[in-house]
């Protein structure tokens, strides 16, 4: 009987040891864990904040020059009329805000201009160009859908039919692209 005792009391200090021991190993790599989860939380910030960097557009005023991609757009002048092309013209739904735009081709390739280089944003709000209006306030017909070659430029009229509160709403902004797809964008104040 006191060997059945010895054994048992044998075993039981031996797992005792056991938990003691596995115990230790894993109280002591917990901070290993801890350090590890804390690194990739400080990685993961620092990778959100470069996204956050470059989302960050600058935003241009009339009258000043910028490039977006290989071309470079200059928004000269703003007005407004209720119509382009006088009787034979068009009349505003609401009213026309007319951008003179000077577009400039650094690439080495040919581009075409069209009007979707331009939409003017308020906010989640996209306003696309009307087209029948643009021809009007392009009489020479030499600015939309033709072709720029590299180091040349052209300036013409690009016309939006709006709302006039959103006409004069501080928040309207011009945003021109590189082409149909738009991968490079640039952003204007209009107000």
């Amino acid at each position: 009987m006191k060997k059945k005792n010895i054994n048992k009391i044998s075993v039981i200090l031996f797992a005792v040891v056991v938990f003691m021991v596995s115990g230790e190993i894993i109280l002591s790599s917990a901070p290993v864990l801890a350090n590890h989860k804390t690194e990739h939380v400080q990685l993961h910030r620092k990778k959100k904040k470069k996204k956050n960097k470059k989302k960050q557009t600058p935003i241009y005023k009339i009258g000043e020059t910028f490039k977006v991609g290989d071309v470079e757009y200059t928004i000269n002048s703003k007005e407004t009329a209720q119509n382009i092309g006088g009787e034979f013209g068009e009349n505003a739904n609401g009213t026309y805000l007319i951008l003179n735009v000077t577009v400039k081709n650094n690439g080495s390739k040919s581009i075409t201009i069209t009007d979707s280089f331009f939409k003017l944003l308020k906010g989640k709000a996209k306003y696309e160009t009307d087209s029948a209006a643009g021809i009007f306030a392009n009489e020479d017909g030499d600015f939309f859908y033709s072709d720029l070659n590299p180091e040349n430029s052209v300036t013409g009229n690009v016309v939006f039919d709006l709302n006039p509160e959103t006409v004069s709403d501080p928040n309207l902004q011009l945003q021109v692209q590189t082409g149909y797809w738009g991968t490079q964008k640039g952003l204007v104040s209009i107000n």
